[in-house]
Formats: C-alpha cells, structure tokens, sequence
C-alpha cells in the first residue's frame, strides 16, 4: 500500500478565496473600512459552475445564478436574489472575480447592499 501526500491545488472548477479588505458605504457615500473585521483572512469556496458558495465568511444564499463564467476577457460574476418583506423588495447579493488577469491570484468584489467584501482567489 503506498500513500501519496496531499498536495493543495486550485481545481479549475473551484476558486478558493480569501478576504482582504471588508468595507461599508457611509450615508454620505463615502467607503468606510472595517477595522479589525472578522470577516478579514477569512476564506470561502466558489463552485465555478453552480455559484454555490461554501465557508462560513457571508450569510448562507441560495439560488445563486451564474451570469459569467469567466475567461481571459471577462470576470466571472453570480448573482443571489432574494424577495425582502414588503411588496417588490428584493434583496441583491452580487460577486465578480476578474479571471482575466494575469497569474493565479484573481482579485474579486462582493457586495451585497452596501457592504463590499475584497481580496483574491485562485
């Protein structure tokens, strides 16, 4: 019987991401950098294909819709939308990862009211 190590990897079919910068859009309009998040060095999962995100960084969301896939001209982008209480409330929750750029790391933005999470995945 012969072990081989497990070795970590990105599958092409997964982005593993992580959290660099956790931020809020004031009243005034102005970004507003949480300092000291919890949210920061924190990482979750994409699955490419579903949209499925996997960690415990963001509020769990279903039925995310892939609108991108991703390529070396465009980002990746899924949306999750839920109905808010009231008549005609929605709420939005969006996530772009710029698979274009050069290199593993791949910055990404995700917002969801008037927070906006960045960092990278690869």
């Amino acid at each position: 019987m012969t072990f081989t190590p497990l070795v970590s990897y990105a599958a092409p079919e997964i982005y593993r991401c992580q959290v660099v910068s956790d931020a809020s859009i004031k009243p005034d309009g102005a970004l507003d950098i949480v300092k000291d998040s919890s949210r920061v060095d924190q990482s979750f999962s994409v699955i490419k294909k579903t949209g499925e995100i996997i960690g415990d960084v963001m509020d769990p969301m279903k039925n995310p819709k892939v609108l991108a896939l991703g390529s070396e001209k465009n980002s990746y982008k899924v949306i999750w939308t839920q109905k808010a209480s009231g008549k005609n409330g929605v709420f939005l929750d969006y996530l772009n990862v710029d698979e274009f750029v050069k290199g593993a790391k791949k910055p990404f933005g995700f917002f969801s009211g008037s927070l906006l999470l960045t960092g990278f995945c690869e």
